[in-house]
């Protein structure tokens, strides 16, 4: 099945949410549970302030097992990391960028998410 967020189509296979028991399946609630990191606080985010997160060329798109896991995860509700973010200096269109999370990110939008639980760690925490 074919999806969008925030401008950027993806695809989730059928054969993916069935086996993962979410074909069909939709939130009654804007975002999925989130464990939470001591030193920052996880906040709930819409998905238009976060830019979708992109692949390295030759990089697969999505792990099928990985994805199958997450499917999973998001549908019975237990706790999930927060997606990683940052706020990069180059001015985009999007508050946010992905540092860690691109299974989670585009799972929870296929599975109808409105918004995402994440940490926001300074930009320079992860480059140096």
């Amino acid at each position: 099945m074919k999806f969008s967020c925030s401008g950027k189509d993806f695809e989730i296979p059928d054969t993916w949410q069935i086996k993962a028991g979410v074909l069909g399946w939709t939130p009654s609630v804007a975002s999925y549970p989130a464990t939470a990191d001591p030193h920052y606080p996880t906040i709930v985010i819409p998905f238009g302030f976060i830019a979708p997160p992109k692949r390295d060329l030759g990089t697969p798109w999505f792990d099928e097992t990985r994805m199958v896991r997450i499917l999973q995860g998001l549908r019975s509700g237990i706790l999930l990391p927060p997606i990683e973010l940052h706020e990069p200096p180059d001015g985009s269109m999007f508050r946010y960028a992905v540092r860690d999370g691109f299974h989670r990110f585009y799972a929870a939008a296929a599975l109808g998410f409105t918004h995402l639980p994440a940490t926001v760690y300074p930009y320079f925490a992860f480059d140096s």
